[in-house]
């Protein structure tokens, strides 16, 4: 299956001028043959706290309407970063809109950012679920930026079967040495695809770092160089994670048993 991570910046507040710009993308990466998109987080109001904890309740019928419409019309799975109103609160949430203009799983992310600078719980409240979907027969994870720092998440979504992991976010310039790397480890020792869709631009907390990126399961990785809009396109091929798996069977000599003992022997202050 074909698959792109779309590179795109965004305007805080602007739902109407967002979710314009998705809608361009989405049709360049329809006509390229994509049959999923993958779009950074925040996609629909910008990465602003702010702007997100104030319109995004109000924002959410259109951009399920609009979004649900499109990749119907398009005939692929748009998986975008939103805001997602709950009976709880608000959730920094990814969405996966599919072909036949339903929604075929949210993602409420879970690891929320919380730094000197930022905290994204001002605006939303945790997921507690680990979400996964499947398309044409293949299986993909979901995850939102910060979550990238916790390699069980992704661990998590490998022992359940997902041949891609997706990863939508808002990936700060200040931090962006690390993201590749972080990136290409969670394919490399889960054997599964990553594809990873960042934000460019300044507009919104901090400016963001872009290089959005196609992992294979060995490592090999396709990147966006530069901080301006595109895509990165790759093709996800259960057929390879089967032959890495079955040349190196890393998940199957996994030591569950040893890693639990040692984690409830963990102290306290950690």
């Amino acid at each position: 299956m074909k698959v792109a991570a779309v590179q795109i910046s965004g305007l805080p507040g602007d739902l109407q001028g967002n979710l314009k710009h998705v809608e361009a993308m989405a049709r360049k990466g329809a006509a390229r043959g994509c049959r999923l998109l993958l779009f950074p987080e925040l996609s629909d109001l910008g990465y602003d706290l702010q702007v997100a904890a104030d319109q995004g309740r109000a924002a959410w019928p259109e951009v399920r309407e609009r979004l649900t419409a499109l990749a119907a019309e398009l005939n692929v799975c748009l998986v975008c970063g939103v805001c997602l109103p709950g009976e709880d609160g608000l959730f920094n949430a990814l969405t996966a809109f599919g072909p036949k203009g339903d929604i075929l799983c949210e993602y409420r992310k879970i690891h929320l950012l919380r730094t000197t600078n930022t905290d994204e719980r001002n605006a939303f409240v945790p997921g507690r679920k680990i979400v996964n979907f499947e398309l044409d027969g293949i299986r993909f994870g979901l995850s939102l930026c910060y979550d990238l720092r916790f390699p069980e998440l992704f661990r998590a979504q490998a022992l359940a079967g997902c041949h891609a992991l997706l990863l939508a976010s808002a990936w700060p310039l200040a931090r962006i040495s690390v993201w590749e790397p972080m990136c290409i480890s969670r394919a490399v020792e889960n054997q599964c695809f990553l594809l990873g869709a960042n934000r460019v631009g300044d507009k919104g907390a901090f400016p963001f770092g872009g290089r959005s990126l196609f992992v294979t399961p060995t490592g090999e990785a396709e990147i966006a160089r530069d901080l301006q809009e595109g895509m990165i396109c790759g093709d996800v091929t259960p057929e390879e994670i089967v032959a890495v798996r079955r040349t190196m069977p890393v998940l199957s000599h996994r030591r569950p048993d040893i890693y639990a003992e040692a984690l409830n022997n963990l102290p306290m202050s950690l």
